[in-house]
């Protein structure tokens, strides 16, 4: 969920180190968000669910992630079902879990249309208020992050004390994980950038969970 309208809007910040929520959990984990590689589509489009390919520069950008990780032994793995995570996750690990909760945010009659194609009226009432307001047939990021944050959590609770996971996933995901970690507002989930191929880590210890990287 990377498009020029949000560039506009929101300005880039890095995190590093940030705190933290607290969950009734005892023990040490470490989550791993990656985010898939650039996309075979212009950003002048508007996609979210809509299941879009992988760019042909594929090989050297999973490559490029496969390096940020060296070194670093998975428990468990999950990803979205949509196919630009999925490669990925497939180069990435063994069996990669296919979950549902971290799909991309479905932008409904605008998928896969140009942004200056989408009647800029509609385009401009959504943006004043895209936390509550969804895009015709779509969801609105709150609706959205409802789905991200619930995988999450119950990612928390289920998983082994001590185990390293892996979630390929998409930005929206991510920023809506971020936000809810850092008991942030869903109107600052832009704030900060993640870049295609970025890795953002979460280590939760003894119930508190805490931002390690961000935009790896």
């Amino acid at each position: 969920m990377d498009w020029w309208l949000h560039r506009r809007l929101f300005g880039n910040c890095t995190t590093s180190e940030l705190s933290s929520n607290f969950c009734f959990y005892a023990g040490n984990m470490e989550i791993y968000l990656i985010r898939h590689t650039k996309v075979a589509i212009s950003r002048d489009f508007c996609y979210g669910k809509s299941d879009v390919e992988l760019a042909d520069s594929k090989c050297d950008d999973i490559r490029e992630v496969k390096n940020k990780l060296k070194g670093i032994s998975f428990q468990k793995s999950y990803t979205s079902p949509l196919n630009r995570c999925r490669v990925l996750a497939d180069e990435l690990s063994e069996n990669p879990i296919i979950n549902e909760g971290l799909l991309e945010m479905n932008f409904g009659d605008w998928e896969l249309k140009k942004w200056d194609t989408i009647d800029r009226k509609i385009i401009d009432e959504w943006m004043s208020d895209y936390v509550n307001v969804s895009p015709p047939n779509g969801e609105s990021y709150m609706d959205f992050s409802v789905n991200s944050v619930s995988f999450f959590n119950k990612l928390v609770k289920e998983i082994n004390e001590n185990d390293t996971v892996m979630i390929t996933t998409h930005s929206g995901v991510i920023r809506s994980i971020v936000c809810h970690v850092l008991k942030l507002p869903l109107t600052e989930a832009f704030n900060y950038e993640i870049d295609y191929g970025s890795v953002s880590k979460i280590e939760i210890t003894d119930g508190w969970q805490k931002i390690k990287f961000l935009n790896f």
